[in-house]
């Protein structure tokens, strides 16, 4: 009986940090490529990561390179495309292992306009909040332009309920988004912004690329 209300103590306390917002531990997990492993000492997880970049940069071409390792190693990944620009046979190409990847598109927009509405920005925050949540994808990447505000924080809470990284690319950086790294892409390298319990300012050369990969941006 003793042990049981103590079991009740220890999970009260759980919730009650829970609800007061305590910090999770996040833990560096190794992913192979050393942009991510050299610069900022592996991926975070659970946790946010941001990279961004203008178009051309190799932003995505990264990203591709980070889901080639989840796939290829069995695990799952979720790619929620606000702005219908993945091209999943091209991803392919790329030895992304595609019944491992899952496309999700919340948004009514062409590939051609690629201007996505309030309500399909409205749709893409919550799609990820429960992929993020569900603990089924140990990376979820959102890509186009989401405009987040205060919902970051929402994405928080659900990587750490599902253990998961959530992975956000873009053009400029987002003040909405509480990255535990932040990296910038451009000119041929990868710059750290921010590194939550370690160094800033470290660059790297991003890997090579060929021919067949010039069309990610």
């Amino acid at each position: 009986m003793a042990q049981q209300a103590a079991v009740s103590l220890e999970v009260l306390r759980d919730r009650i940090r829970e609800l007061e917002g305590a910090p999770v531990h996040t833990q560096r997990v190794s992913t192979g490529i050393g942009v991510f492993d050299d610069l900022v000492g592996g991926l975070p997880q659970p946790g946010l990561v941001e990279i961004h970049g203008p178009p051309g940069s190799g932003r995505t071409r990264l990203a591709l390179a980070l889901i080639e390792r989840f796939t290829a190693e069995g695990r799952l990944v979720a790619w929620v495309d606000l702005d219908c620009t993945l091209y999943p046979p091209a991803a392919g190409d790329l030895e992304v292992v595609l019944r491992r990847l899952l496309v999700v598109r919340p948004t009514q927009a062409t590939p051609a306009e690629r201007r996505p509405l309030k309500s399909d920005t409205e749709r893409a925050v919550w799609a990820t909040e429960q992929l993020l949540r569900c603990g089924c994808f140990p990376l979820v990447v959102v890509s186009g332009a989401v405009r987040l505000g205060r919902v970051g924080q929402r994405w928080v809470h659900a990587a750490e309920a599902g253990g998961g990284t959530c992975l956000v690319i873009g053009e400029h950086a987002s003040r909405g988004i509480p990255a535990v790294v932040r990296l910038a892409v451009g000119r041929g390298e990868v710059v750290v912004v921010r590194n939550r319990g370690g160094r800033t300012g470290r660059a790297a050369v991003l890997p090579p690329w060929t021919e067949r990969n010039d069309p990610w941006r």
